[in-house]
Protein backbone atom coordinates (compact mmCIF):
# COMPACT_ATOMS: atom_id res chain seq x y z
CA UNK A 1 0.00 0.00 0.00
CA UNK A 2 3.19 2.19 1.07
CA UNK A 3 4.57 1.77 -2.33
CA UNK A 4 1.80 2.41 -4.26
CA UNK A 5 1.20 5.62 -2.58
CA UNK A 6 4.69 6.31 -3.26
CA UNK A 7 4.16 5.33 -6.88
CA UNK A 8 1.11 7.53 -7.20
CA UNK A 9 2.74 10.72 -5.54
CA UNK A 10 5.63 10.22 -8.10
CA UNK A 11 3.41 9.64 -11.19
CA UNK A 12 1.42 13.14 -10.21
CA UNK A 13 4.65 14.39 -9.45
CA UNK A 14 6.19 13.70 -12.76
CA UNK A 15 2.71 14.27 -15.10
CA UNK A 16 3.21 18.16 -13.50
CA UNK A 17 6.89 18.60 -14.01
CA UNK A 18 6.36 17.24 -17.73
CA UNK A 19 3.11 19.46 -17.78
CA UNK A 20 5.14 22.30 -17.01
CA UNK A 21 7.87 22.35 -19.27
CA UNK A 22 5.35 21.70 -22.12
CA UNK A 23 4.21 25.03 -21.07
CA UNK A 24 7.24 26.76 -20.56
CA UNK A 25 7.83 24.92 -24.55
CA UNK A 26 4.48 26.37 -25.79
CA UNK A 27 5.14 29.95 -24.24
CA UNK A 28 8.80 29.75 -26.11
CA UNK A 29 7.26 28.65 -29.01
CA UNK A 30 4.67 31.49 -29.23
CA UNK A 31 7.29 34.40 -28.47
CA UNK A 32 9.45 33.11 -31.06
CA UNK A 33 6.53 32.87 -33.43
CA UNK A 34 6.01 36.41 -32.20
CA UNK A 35 9.15 37.92 -33.08
CA UNK A 36 8.80 36.42 -36.38
CA UNK A 37 5.86 37.90 -36.96
CA UNK A 38 7.26 41.52 -35.96
CA UNK A 39 10.42 40.99 -38.38
CA UNK A 40 8.71 39.92 -41.26
CA UNK A 41 5.63 42.91 -41.01
CA UNK A 42 8.92 45.19 -40.19
CA UNK A 43 8.70 47.60 -43.44
CA UNK A 44 11.74 49.85 -44.09
CA UNK A 45 10.86 53.36 -45.15
CA UNK A 46 12.42 53.87 -49.32
CA UNK A 47 14.56 56.41 -48.10
CA UNK A 48 18.57 56.16 -48.83
CA UNK A 49 20.66 57.65 -46.70
CA UNK A 50 23.91 59.11 -48.71
CA UNK A 51 27.05 59.31 -46.34
CA UNK A 52 29.84 61.19 -48.68
CA UNK A 53 33.42 59.88 -48.01
CA UNK A 54 33.63 59.17 -44.01
CA UNK A 55 36.92 58.24 -44.19
CA UNK A 56 39.50 58.00 -41.78
CA UNK A 57 42.23 60.18 -44.03
CA UNK A 58 39.34 63.07 -43.74
CA UNK A 59 38.59 62.47 -39.82
CA UNK A 60 41.87 61.80 -37.99
CA UNK A 61 44.37 61.00 -41.60
CA UNK A 62 46.29 63.47 -44.08
CA UNK A 63 43.23 65.68 -44.82
CA UNK A 64 41.85 65.52 -41.76
CA UNK A 65 38.89 67.87 -40.90
CA UNK A 66 38.24 69.29 -37.25
CA UNK A 67 34.79 68.04 -36.85
CA UNK A 68 35.24 64.87 -38.28
CA UNK A 69 35.38 62.78 -36.01
CA UNK A 70 32.76 64.74 -33.40
CA UNK A 71 30.13 64.07 -36.62
CA UNK A 72 30.84 60.31 -37.82
CA UNK A 73 30.82 59.65 -33.86
CA UNK A 74 27.86 61.19 -33.59
CA UNK A 75 26.21 59.60 -36.82
CA UNK A 76 27.72 56.25 -35.70
CA UNK A 77 25.88 56.60 -32.35
CA UNK A 78 22.52 58.18 -34.03
CA UNK A 79 22.58 54.73 -36.52
CA UNK A 80 23.29 52.62 -33.72
CA UNK A 81 20.58 54.07 -31.74
CA UNK A 82 17.85 53.38 -34.19
CA UNK A 83 18.15 56.25 -36.88
CA UNK A 84 18.64 53.39 -39.72
CA UNK A 85 14.54 52.59 -39.40
CA UNK A 86 14.24 55.89 -41.30
CA UNK A 87 16.32 54.29 -44.55
CA UNK A 88 15.74 51.56 -46.12
CA UNK A 89 18.87 52.18 -47.95
CA UNK A 90 22.79 53.55 -47.08
CA UNK A 91 25.31 54.40 -49.64
CA UNK A 92 28.77 54.92 -48.53
CA UNK A 93 30.19 56.63 -50.61
CA UNK A 94 34.96 56.68 -50.75
CA UNK A 95 38.06 58.25 -52.49
CA UNK A 96 39.61 55.47 -53.89
CA UNK A 97 42.84 57.13 -55.81
CA UNK A 98 45.98 56.05 -56.76
CA UNK A 99 49.24 56.70 -55.73
CA UNK A 100 49.72 59.34 -58.84
CA UNK A 101 46.28 60.83 -58.59
CA UNK A 102 46.31 64.46 -60.07
CA UNK A 103 44.95 66.20 -56.85
CA UNK A 104 47.79 65.08 -54.88
CA UNK A 105 50.57 68.12 -54.44
CA UNK A 106 53.85 65.70 -56.07
CA UNK A 107 51.32 65.91 -59.17
CA UNK A 108 50.52 69.56 -59.18
CA UNK A 109 47.35 69.32 -57.10
CA UNK A 110 46.28 71.19 -53.82
CA UNK A 111 46.17 68.25 -51.88
CA UNK A 112 48.35 65.88 -49.63
CA UNK A 113 47.97 62.23 -50.35
CA UNK A 114 44.92 60.86 -48.94
CA UNK A 115 42.49 58.14 -49.49
CA UNK A 116 45.09 56.27 -51.62
CA UNK A 117 43.98 52.74 -52.48
CA UNK A 118 44.84 49.84 -50.19
CA UNK A 119 45.78 52.46 -47.52
CA UNK A 120 44.26 52.21 -44.42
CA UNK A 121 43.17 55.93 -44.80
CA UNK A 122 40.75 54.96 -47.56
CA UNK A 123 39.12 52.79 -44.72
CA UNK A 124 35.99 54.02 -42.95
CA UNK A 125 36.26 55.72 -40.05
CA UNK A 126 36.54 52.86 -37.54
CA UNK A 127 33.50 54.07 -35.00
CA UNK A 128 31.09 54.09 -37.98
CA UNK A 129 32.19 51.17 -40.07
CA UNK A 130 31.29 48.69 -37.11
CA UNK A 131 28.01 49.78 -36.73
CA UNK A 132 27.23 49.64 -40.28
CA UNK A 133 28.66 46.17 -39.78
CA UNK A 134 26.40 45.62 -36.57
CA UNK A 135 23.26 46.27 -38.93
CA UNK A 136 24.85 44.43 -42.03
CA UNK A 137 24.95 40.92 -39.51
CA UNK A 138 21.79 41.80 -37.92
CA UNK A 139 20.10 41.18 -41.76
CA UNK A 140 17.03 43.44 -40.78
CA UNK A 141 16.19 44.38 -44.73
CA UNK A 142 18.55 47.22 -44.89
CA UNK A 143 20.45 47.26 -48.14
CA UNK A 144 23.83 49.07 -47.42
CA UNK A 145 26.49 49.34 -50.49
CA UNK A 146 30.01 50.93 -51.07
CA UNK A 147 30.50 52.89 -53.38
CA UNK A 148 34.12 54.53 -54.89
CA UNK A 149 34.72 57.33 -57.13
CA UNK A 150 38.80 59.14 -58.39
CA UNK A 151 40.31 55.86 -59.33
CA UNK A 152 41.58 57.47 -62.11
CA UNK A 153 44.51 59.31 -61.99
CA UNK A 154 44.36 61.66 -64.82
CA UNK A 155 40.45 62.96 -63.11
CA UNK A 156 39.54 64.69 -60.06
CA UNK A 157 35.66 63.65 -59.04
CA UNK A 158 34.56 65.38 -55.86
CA UNK A 159 30.97 63.91 -56.65
CA UNK A 160 30.20 59.94 -56.97
CA UNK A 161 27.59 61.07 -59.59
CA UNK A 162 30.99 61.98 -61.67
CA UNK A 163 32.55 58.69 -61.70
CA UNK A 164 31.23 56.59 -64.88
CA UNK A 165 30.94 53.04 -63.35
CA UNK A 166 29.64 54.29 -59.55
CA UNK A 167 27.47 57.67 -60.98
CA UNK A 168 25.87 55.24 -63.49
CA UNK A 169 24.98 52.65 -61.07
CA UNK A 170 23.49 55.14 -57.96
CA UNK A 171 21.70 56.99 -60.63
CA UNK A 172 19.76 54.31 -62.30
CA UNK A 173 19.32 52.96 -58.67
CA UNK A 174 17.80 56.12 -57.91
CA UNK A 175 15.29 56.59 -60.77
CA UNK A 176 14.29 53.14 -60.94
CA UNK A 177 12.60 53.52 -57.50
CA UNK A 178 9.29 55.31 -58.65
CA UNK A 179 7.83 55.40 -55.18
CA UNK A 180 11.49 56.22 -53.71
CA UNK A 181 10.83 58.64 -50.63
CA UNK A 182 14.00 60.93 -51.03
CA UNK A 183 17.44 60.97 -50.39
CA UNK A 184 19.29 62.36 -47.30
CA UNK A 185 22.82 63.76 -47.23
CA UNK A 186 25.58 63.74 -44.70
CA UNK A 187 29.49 63.23 -44.59
CA UNK A 188 32.67 64.87 -45.59
CA UNK A 189 33.60 67.65 -46.71
CA UNK A 190 30.64 70.37 -46.86
CA UNK A 191 32.49 72.34 -48.90
CA UNK A 192 33.83 69.79 -51.48
CA UNK A 193 32.51 66.07 -52.03
CA UNK A 194 29.08 66.80 -50.24
CA UNK A 195 28.35 70.01 -51.97
CA UNK A 196 29.45 68.22 -54.89
CA UNK A 197 27.55 65.45 -54.78
CA UNK A 198 24.21 67.17 -53.78
CA UNK A 199 24.49 69.97 -56.77
CA UNK A 200 25.03 66.71 -58.87
CA UNK A 201 21.80 64.96 -57.49
CA UNK A 202 19.94 68.08 -58.14
CA UNK A 203 20.66 67.61 -61.81
CA UNK A 204 18.33 64.88 -62.17
CA UNK A 205 16.45 64.47 -59.08
CA UNK A 206 13.64 66.91 -57.21
CA UNK A 207 14.98 69.53 -54.92
CA UNK A 208 11.86 68.88 -52.33
CA UNK A 209 12.89 65.35 -51.86
CA UNK A 210 16.68 66.04 -50.84
CA UNK A 211 17.86 66.76 -47.56
CA UNK A 212 20.63 67.92 -45.64
CA UNK A 213 21.57 66.18 -42.50
CA UNK A 214 23.15 69.07 -40.79
CA UNK A 215 24.85 68.08 -37.61
CA UNK A 216 26.35 65.12 -39.11
CA UNK A 217 28.92 67.21 -41.61
CA UNK A 218 32.58 68.13 -41.53
CA UNK A 219 34.12 70.94 -43.64
CA UNK A 220 37.60 71.81 -45.04
CA UNK A 221 36.81 75.32 -43.97
CA UNK A 222 33.95 76.16 -41.79
CA UNK A 223 33.38 80.06 -43.14
CA UNK A 224 32.48 78.05 -46.33
CA UNK A 225 28.61 78.97 -47.07
CA UNK A 226 28.78 77.03 -51.13
CA UNK A 227 26.11 74.17 -49.39
CA UNK A 228 24.40 76.74 -47.56
CA UNK A 229 24.02 78.78 -50.46
CA UNK A 230 23.03 75.58 -52.57
CA UNK A 231 20.30 75.13 -49.93
CA UNK A 232 19.38 78.02 -49.61
CA UNK A 233 18.63 78.56 -53.47
CA UNK A 234 16.76 75.07 -54.54
CA UNK A 235 14.78 74.83 -51.44
CA UNK A 236 16.57 72.13 -49.82
CA UNK A 237 15.56 71.28 -46.21
CA UNK A 238 18.20 70.75 -43.58
CA UNK A 239 17.53 68.58 -41.00
CA UNK A 240 19.12 66.71 -37.74
CA UNK A 241 19.59 63.23 -36.26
Amino acid sequence: MKKNLIGAIVLVAALAFAGCNNKKQKEEETKEKAIETVTEETKLPNRLLLIVDPQIDFTTGSLATKKGPESMDYLAKTLADGAWKNYGWIIVTQDAHPKNHCSFVEQGGVFPPHCVQGTEGMEVYPTLQKVLDDLMQKNMGLNIHYMQKGDLADKEEFSIFQNERSGEKLRRTIEEFEHFEGVDICGIATDYCVYETTKDLLAFYPAKQIRIVTNCLAAVDDNDTKLADLMKANGIQGVEF
